[in-house]
């Protein structure tokens, strides 16, 4: 996971390295999705796998947890409606995980960017 990949049209704020940028996301993802932090870190899995499966579960078991998520991350129904019903199932997930991983990304981003330090 990188910056350039999830918000290809930002660059890191001042003295910010991507490392502690990328913990940050992670940060991010723990608290919207209300994770255990220490969990999903020892995990030896990339975020997006992580995501989707987070999701594909919410579906099939705590749907409300998982639109709960969504609406944390600001993804707006809207988006999720549409790529709900214009994609099949695993393509869908897929797409939500990534639009959930690109949410938290630029939380933190306008974070740092525009915090008064």
């Amino acid at each position: 996971m990188e910056l350039a990949r999830i918000l290809p049209d930002k660059t890191l704020p001042l003295n910010c390295s991507e490392e502690d940028f990328l913990t940050a996301v992670l940060h991010q993802l723990v608290k919207d999705f209300q994770w255990d932090f220490e969990r999903v870190k020892a995990l030896a899995t990339p975020m997006a796998s992580i995501l989707e499966r987070e999701i594909e579960w919410g579906m099939d078991h705590d749907p409300s947890g998982t639109f709960a998520a969504f609406y944390r991350l600001d993804l707006g129904e809207d988006l999720v409606r549409m790529i709900l019903h214009e994609f099949e199932r695993p393509k869908a997930i897929a797409m939500l995980g990534e639009k959930c991983l690109q949410r938290a990304a630029l939380k933190v981003w306008t974070r740092w960017t525009y915090s008064v330090k």
